[in-house]
């Protein structure tokens, strides 16, 4: 009877350490915030074409993947016609989601702008999305 008692409380105490390390590795993990824009009337969520010298309205949103991962800072970048990106915007804030949306003035006709967010964690690990619109 000692032994099957022995036994039973071994192998509780295996399987509340095995659960326990398992939980602490998921802790440590980080990952790279969830980043995509949403659909409706009036935004733009995927590459397309507008008018010359019309407003594209790109609304963005973020949201915190890990289970520790707070959203901490974001950034907007810039590319005309493949140029080298231009920082439109720094942002920095602690949340568990971000949502928001941005106009911006388009040019002339055939010119392509490339829009890129870029969100980071707490841990400085990033994730990003981008679209084009191209001027007609």
């Amino acid at each position: 009877m000692n032994k099957a008692v022995f036994f039973i409380v071994c192998s509780l105490l295996l399987v509340a350490l095995t659960a326990g390390l398992s939980s602490c590795s998921k802790k440590d993990q980080t990952n790279p915030p969830g980043v995509g824009f949403i659909s409706g009337t009036g935004y733009i969520s995927d590459d397309t074409t507008l008018y010359r010298n019309s407003i594209a309205t790109i609304y963005v949103y973020a949201n915190k993947l890990g289970v520790v991962d707070l959203l901490d800072s974001g950034t907007i970048q810039r590319s005309i016609n493949g140029g080298p990106d231009t920082l439109l915007q720094t942002m920095t804030f602690n949340s568990t989601t971000f949502a928001q949306y941005y106009s911006y003035q388009l040019g002339d006709s055939g010119n392509s702008y490339k829009y890129i967010f870029t969100f980071f964690n707490q841990n400085k690990v990033g994730g990003s999305d981008s679209l084009t619109v191209t001027t007609d």
